[in-house]
């Protein structure tokens, strides 16, 4: 078991009548558990920059998909700028957090809250020929002969980028997962956006869509400016 401690200090001299100073220390453990956190997405520096300020983006940070629901997930970020006025804007769920300005940093609990990947079955049928071509998702099949098994098989060896493949050797279909329920913008069912170009009457027929959510709690991040900007973060999770 990872023993993982995480401190606080606060203080001033003169933000009160008074003196502040005090200190906090928490054991980072699982939920409900005295267990401690021992999966990290280990300590990384992410820079962003674009090329004018109407082309600034978000950039996600960690998915939900990634830890695991209502958590005991800790979220560690700190903004390496030494110009005072950038700053990160920090929001979860599209919805914003908070601003860290240069040198701020912020560690905070994470409920992770993912969304439902899409899912749906491709089944390989009817009179194939090889050199018939199958596009999905920008990646493109050229079937190596006209045997359904066998294209099914080179579908399956094929890399998606937003999707994952199941496959059953021998067999015409294809089940297909979603990476991320975060890719879906929106709630969805999966339809038939894959491209068929067959000089007999082969089919690649899409059934068994189900419906995905978009996911509830991704952590993004915005920089105020277009130049180079560079924060710190890391995960510790369940």
């Amino acid at each position: 078991m990872a023993t993982t401690s995480a401190t606080i200090t606060l203080a001033s001299a003169d933000l009160l009548t008074n003196s502040l100073s005090f200190t906090s220390t928490a054991t980072l453990t699982k939920a409900g558990t005295s267990t401690g956190l021992s999966d990290t997405s280990g300590l990384a520096r992410t820079t962003t920059s674009a090329a004018s300020d109407a082309a600034i983006q978000a950039v996600t940070l960690y998915r939900s998909d990634d830890a695991t629901t209502n958590g005991a997930n800790k979220v560690y970020l700190k903004n390496i700028s030494g110009t005072a006025a950038e700053y990160f804007t920090i929001l979860i769920d599209e919805e914003e957090m908070g601003r860290l300005y240069a040198g701020d940093w912020a560690f905070f609990p994470w409920s992770a809250t993912g969304g439902t990947k899409r899912v749906f079955t491709l089944t390989i049928a009817a009179t194939w020929a090889a050199g018939d071509t199958w596009e999905f998702d920008g990646v493109t099949l050229t079937a190596a002969d006209s045997t359904v098994a066998n294209i099914a098989a080179q579908i399956d060896a094929l890399n998606y980028p937003n999707w994952t493949t199941t496959y059953v050797a021998t067999e015409a279909t294809i089940i297909f997962t979603e990476r991320y329920s975060s890719s879906a913008s929106y709630t969805a069912v999966v339809t038939a956006d894959g491209t068929l170009d067959t000089n007999g009457n082969g089919t690649a027929n899409i059934s068994s869509a189900a419906v995905g959510a978009k996911s509830q709690s991704d952590i993004t991040v915005r920089p105020s400016v277009r130049t180079e900007v560079t924060l710190e973060h890391m995960l510790l999770k369940e």
